[in-house]
């Protein structure tokens, strides 16, 4: 049901990009595309804020 709904079965007239029909599988690969690079972006600016701020008080901080 959810896939009729982003189906489109029009065939693209000549001045059309082509791009004419939204699948379940493309929304969900362009969502699982855009959380990996929000996650992937989170990560190393949480990893950098960490450097920083170990750079920052001069004692790196060891886990045991």
């Amino acid at each position: 049901m959810v896939a009729f709904l982003f189906a489109d079965t029009a065939t693209p007239s000549p001045g059309t990009l082509g791009i004419t029909s939204l699948t379940l599988g493309n929304v969900l690969a362009v969502v699982a595309t855009a959380l990996l690079v929000f996650v992937s972006v989170g990560v190393i600016y949480l990893s950098t804020v960490e450097w920083r701020d170990r750079r920052r008080r001069g004692s790196p901080s060891v886990r045991s």
